[in-house]
């Protein structure tokens, strides 16, 4: 029999993992609060909050100076102060015309065609870049006619506001449907231990990307289902051992039965982790911006989700069977 080590400590596993979900739970309420201010909280990207993001280039290196002008003209023409403004190094441009792997990214509120151009322009006269002031009837902006441009995204407040509730259903439903079926496949308790797995994994992307200050938009969504199907997938496999090795050791407490079956899908865990690691973290290193706002919550998600499926579930279940069994007799 194998000597308990993993779920040894399992009350305070549990204790642990309640609070990092509680921590992530506070986060995003407190956040959403006040999500018009940059300051406190996650930083909202447009896809949530309305307005504009812009990716550019100066064709040469970026300075202090620069973010600072580049902050200015945008407080000129809308009146506010852009929510970000920032320079990153990224390998996937293209040098040969842009001569710089620097690229600037600008986050303001409006979602006017006119600022748009209105900020472009602008950008253009004070860097000596090219643009031409001719809108195109609706002053409407294409990034693909524009060289130094490599983005330019906008979204109104009222399709921000659809997105953000479309995005809360679909986790939430998520969530629900593999309660439902792990319930079904093995039982209640399992369920449960999946679904508070799965929030711990949630959290921890979520309170990652709060002190690091990636923004919550549609990508990052996108990483936090690909995380949900991706630590079920390890959760259940556990589940499976759990459930074989129930009828296999007889006469065997939850403790000995669960700590069994993690050291025998343990090598399987570590093995599938860090080859897919390996792969995004690489993705995330020569990557674009956007790439990388989903691939670092994906990296975080998948640390997490090694971490929850082996020491959160298997010691939420057995606090569960217990107390169940105690109550039972």
């Amino acid at each position: 029999m194998n000597k308990p080590a993993i779920t040894s400590k399992g009350r305070l596993i549990v204790i642990i993992a309640v609070i990092v979900i509680a921590l992530g739970v506070i986060g995003t309420v407190v956040s959403y609060i006040f999500k018009d201010n940059p300051d406190i909280g996650l930083r909202w990207g447009i896809d949530f909050t309305g307005g504009t993001v812009f990716n550019f280039s100066l064709k040469r290196d970026v300075t202090k100076e620069d973010l600072d002008k580049v902050e200015e003209i945008v407080r000129s023409v809308t009146g506010e102060t852009p929510s970000l403004v920032q320079k990153t190094t990224v390998t996937a441009v293209d040098t040969a015309i842009l001569s710089s792997t620097d690229i600037i990214t600008v986050k303001c509120n409006t979602d006017k065609n006119a600022d748009r151009r209105a900020i472009l322009s602008a950008f253009a006269a004070e860097f000596s870049l090219p643009f031409s002031s001719e809108g195109d009837g609706d002053d409407s902006v294409d990034a693909s006619k524009i060289e130094w441009l490599l983005s330019s995204d906008s979204v109104g407040p009222a399709a921000a506001s659809d997105l953000l509730k479309a995005a809360v259903i679909a986790t939430v439903t998520a969530a629900v449907l593999m309660l439902v079926y792990i319930s079904i496949r093995f039982d209640l308790f399992s369920g449960i231990a999946a679904v508070v797995a799965l929030l711990h994994d949630i959290s921890m992307m979520i309170i990652f990307n709060l002190v690091f200050g990636v923004q919550i938009n549609l990508p990052f969504i996108a990483a936090v289902l690909t995380i949900l199907g991706y630590s079920i997938n390890a959760t259940i496999i556990i589940f499976d051992r759990i459930r074989e090795n129930n009828r296999l050791m007889q006469g065997a407490t939850c403790e000995e039965v669960a700590e069994t079956s993690i050291r025998q899908t343990m090598r399987r865990s570590v093995f599938t982790s860090l080859t897919t690691l390996f792969t995004i973290v690489i993705l995330y290193i020569l990557s674009v911006p956007s790439i990388r706002e989903f691939s670092f919550p994906i990296i975080v998600g998948i640390i997490a989700g090694f971490y929850s499926s082996v020491f959160i579930s298997g010691n939420v279940w057995i606090l569960l069977k217990n107390k169940f069994s105690k109550k039972k007799n």
